[in-house]
């Protein structure tokens, strides 16, 4: 046998054994393909069946309706043709997928991504906050710098031309005027804090994050795990809730922690 037939002939035995033949029957079958009719000393010699075994295994076959017995001395088998073997396995296939759909549907519970996917370049993590932002359908929670926003711009506004719900809390003294805008107060440690940070929350259902620590490269992730968008989402209206109430009563807020907030954000302190 050709070394190049051997690997057709046990890739075509694994396959055909895959589809419900066993091992002796698969190479039975490409035996009596090659050369049919035959009787059953040349499918033995030829498949590489052992002798004992291929009478055994051609009464099965024939109980399959892969194999016909003709009424010869010696007797002599021929093999069902492969397109109508392939067809009835095509047709069992589909049969068993529509009960395994019906069945399967009704017994699982919906599958939950808990992966979250890391991301280190600054235009892939723009190109997915992008991506995600044109895909949302109901809402865009975000907190971000305008340099980030300026590059979302167009994606937040055909966003909201659809009418979705965007709110935004915006670091630094000019925002991206899109959706309801807050604006965090401007203290000296805001950049150091957040620097280059961007976090996205659409639909309360998917997020994004990226950020830039002082002298570090970009990084960030985005994710559908349900938990971290849960925080995520509580983290930005938190933020939101924060610095509603710190704008709202900012000289009483710095009066009582100092103009930089100082003895507010020392968690040690007060």
């Amino acid at each position: 046998m050709e070394q190049g037939f051997g690997d057709i002939f046990q890739a075509t035995v694994e396959a055909l054994n895959s589809m419900g033949l066993t091992v002796y029957e698969a190479k039975a079958y490409i035996a009596l393909l090659q050369k049919h009719p035959s009787h059953g000393h040349e499918i033995s010699r030829h498949s590489g069946v052992p002798g004992p075994k291929i009478y055994e295994t051609l009464n099965r076959m024939m109980q399959k309706g892969l194999v016909a017995v003709l009424n010869t001395d010696p007797q002599m088998y021929s093999p069902l043709p492969y397109h109508e073997l392939l067809a009835r396995k095509k047709n069992e296939f589909k049969a068993t997928e529509q009960i395994l759909t019906a069945n399967l549907e009704k017994i699982s519970i919906p599958p939950t991504d808990i992966t979250v996917w890391q991301l280190t370049d600054h235009d892939i993590l723009i190109g997915k906050s992008r991506e995600l932002i044109d895909g949302a359908r109901e809402t865009v929670l975000m907190s971000l710098w305008r340099q980030q926003g300026t590059l979302l711009e167009e994606s937040l506004a055909a966003a909201l031309q659809r009418g979705i719900k965007i709110i935004s809390i915006q670091f630094g003294p000019e925002v991206i005027e899109i959706g309801k805008v807050f604006q965090h107060i401007q203290i000296d440690t805001v950049y150091e804090r957040h620097s280059g940070e961007l976090t996205i929350v659409v639909d309360e259902s998917a997020g994004m994050f990226m950020s830039r620590p002082p002298g570090r490269e970009w990084n960030g992730f985005w994710t559908t795990n349900p938990g971290v968008v849960k925080l995520m989402t509580n983290y930005i209206r938190h933020d939101i809730y924060s610095n509603k109430l710190i704008c709202r009563f900012e000289e009483a807020v710095k009066t009582e922690y100092g103009d930089q907030l100082q003895t507010l954000l020392n968690l040690e302190m007060d």
